[in-house]
């Protein structure tokens, strides 16, 4: 698909295969993908502890979010200085925490989609995404758990 200024454009569902594509291949190679033999997946009762987010990340309150949501645990790893075309906002080094959880010891897998998508309603809108997948273990309550998370 091609918008007027040549570049190509993404729809909904590719986008949306993307992002589950790519959270597939990060956990099939962690190690935690589906095949013969996989654990089952966790009975509802006996679900893992929610880890604990990392200490600081972005305040989001110049953007107009309001309290809970204009703070989030994240920042944004990239080139340092480097604006994104559509939010304005701005990598911050290569050394900035990929991860959004404390005590985390694992993989960390990181995108950035920057393009065009049209709507259903044939309009074309600016996309620009952030999307992570983080597999490994984390300590909480004093012991030590194993999962997979995504950040999208």
């Amino acid at each position: 698909m091609h918008d007027h200024t040549g570049a190509t454009a993404f729809d909904r569902r590719a986008f949306i295969r993307t992002g589950v594509g790519a959270a597939a291949a990060a956990a099939v190679l962690s190690g935690q993908g589906i095949a013969a033999g996989a654990p089952r997946p966790r009975r509802r009762d006996s679900l893992l502890p929610v880890p604990k987010p990392i200490p600081g990340g972005l305040d989001l309150s110049g953007f107009g979010f309001l309290p809970p949501y204009d703070f989030i645990h994240t920042f944004v790893p990239g080139p340092e200085g480097q604006v994104l075309p559509f939010s304005g906002g701005t990598l911050q080094g290569l050394d900035v925490e990929r991860g959004t959880i404390t005590n985390f010891r694992g993989s960390t897998a990181n995108a950035y989609h920057v393009g065009t998508a049209e709507g259903s309603d044939g309009h074309s809108y600016n996309l620009e995404t952030d999307m992570r997948v983080l597999s490994g273990t984390y300590r909480r309550g004093g012991a030590e758990h194993r999962g997979t998370f995504a950040f999208i």
